[in-house]
């Protein structure tokens, strides 16, 4: 169909019958329901919805091929797998993420493509389970193309044939159900791993911290059981600076708009009600695209409450979290940076007064500016919150020049997330740090600014007459 209006999308998702339509969407689509109909098929398919809970189980009665549909098409479009519907994924068609990814980059090698055409959310998560970045892509695409392996092996041979050891990043509050199990499955179980299948089967599901991490981990990998993250209403939630995000394109479709809205605004202060109204989107829809970036590695909850959960002895060593940083954290009493080696002359003295004039002038019409919050250290439950603004350029230059090893981590989370922390914020100092006081031609550009921002965030942080009243 052509381009949907965005009242015909809004009357689809809220489950309106034709019967219940304005007149003017009615006119919108020329008075006919049969073309109402083809609208509500194609936007429930594009935005995932489930079958049960919309108003296209009206129009399509084959639950099952609505599905097959939908996986279908979020493959060709290179969607993100859709979690929020593993039961009907993994228990009615038995397509778990890894082979949902699995075909979609084999999809993407027989065209040819190259992997910037994965969108930023699917190539993070197909980095996480098939363990395929870039340079990986790149290597595959050669072998696949040489003489060699395009003769004797096809694309399916040279893909990962079960997902990365620990790509789940489980947590023992994670929810565990059972999959597609077939005999043959049970055939090749373990007595242990038969006995657990049997167990979650009788329970419904599980706590993953009640399983044996490994064997839990082994069942995962065999496709016997998919993993749910669950979020409540009053759950608060931390981004911390960002590992294994990808940046490639950003698509536009339904759901990753939706994780943008929510990821820009998630903050540890908002729970998820709150959230939910202050952006006027649904909550369930709000706590799906939580729980995606919690399954990704790019958040955590504020307080996770397993006290009340018998957990395994295997618990009790917890894995080395994906979101720990590879810094120790500096303790809120150090005292302020010293900021030596710092270089002297017109340059910066030009970039210190570029910093300024922009700070000074920057207004909201620039689509690009991002808001950083940082607290000064006041002693007591009050702290004052002081407010940067920065926008993409900072965030460019902070991503060139090789300016610090880990530098590059807080400039993606800069960009994509839209802020920075207090909590993360002496990590940053820290690597800013690292930045060297010499460099030559262009580069010495980069290197300017990135001492320039140090200066400044240090001075907002420790100068006592911003810590008064």
């Amino acid at each position: 169909m052509s381009h949907l209006s965005e009242d015909v999308v809004f009357n689809v998702t809220k489950n309106i019958s034709w019967a219940k339509l304005p007149s003017s969407v009615k006119q919108s689509l020329g008075n006919s329901p049969s073309l109402y109909d083809k609208a509500v098929a194609e936007i429930c398919i594009r935005n995932q919805l489930r079958w049960r809970t919309s108003i296209v189980r009206y129009i399509k009665q084959d639950e099952r091929k609505y599905y097959e549909n939908l996986l279908a098409y979020s493959r060709e479009h290179l969607m993100l797998y859709p979690y929020h519907l593993q039961d009907m994924m993994v228990q009615g068609l038995r397509v778990t993420a890894f082979s949902y990814y699995t075909s979609m980059v084999g999809d993407i090698m027989m065209k040819e493509h190259s992997y910037d055409s994965l969108p930023n959310f699917t190539a993070a998560d197909c980095l996480r389970l098939l363990g395929i970045g870039r340079n990986q892509y790149i290597d595959l695409m050669n072998q696949f193309r040489s003489k060699k392996f395009f003769r004797r092996r096809g694309v399916k041979e040279l893909l990962p044939t079960q997902p990365v050891a620990h790509s789940t990043h489980m947590q023992p509050w994670w929810i565990v159900h059972v999959g597609y199990v077939t005999e043959d499955d049970i055939k090749s179980c373990s007595t242990e791993e038969h006995q657990t299948v049997d167990r979650i089967i009788d329970s419904g599901t599980l706590h993953a911290g009640a399983i044996s991490k490994d064997l839990l981990l082994s069942l995962y990998t065999k496709g016997l059981v998919y993993l749910n993250v669950p979020i409540g209403d009053r759950d608060l939630i931390v981004v911390p600076t960002l590992q294994g995000f990808v940046m490639n394109r950003v698509q536009g479709d339904y759901f990753e708009t939706l994780l943008y809205k929510v990821f820009v605004s998630l903050d540890e202060h908002t729970d998820m009600l709150e959230l939910s109204s202050v952006l006027q989107i649904d909550l369930q829809q709000v706590k799906n695209a939580v729980s995606v970036f919690i399954r990704l590695g790019f958040a955590h909850k504020k307080t996770v409450g397993t006290s009340h959960l018998a957990l395994h002895p295997s618990w009790s060593t917890p894995h080395p979290s994906p979101l720990s940083s590879p810094f120790p954290h500096l303790s809120q009493g150090t005292s302020p940076l010293t900021l030596k080696d710092t270089p002297s002359g017109s340059v910066l003295e030009d970039s210190n007064e570029f910093l300024s004039t922009r700070t000074d002038t920057h207004t909201g019409t620039d689509t690009s500016e991002k808001l950083s919050l940082t607290s000064s250290l006041v002693a007591g439950a009050f702290q004052k919150r002081i407010g940067f603004l920065f926008d993409s350029s900072l965030t460019a230059f902070l991503m060139m020049g090789n300016l610090s090893p880990g530098l590059k981590n807080h400039a993606v989370t800069m960009f994509e997330v839209g802020k920075l922390t207090d909590e993360s914020m002496d990590n940053f100092l820290l690597e800013l740090d690292k930045v060297g006081a010499q460099a030559e031609g262009e580069a010495q550009r980069y290197f300017v600014h990135a001492i320039c921002l140090r200066r400044t965030i240090a001075f907002l942080r420790h100068n006592a007459s911003l810590l008064r009243g």
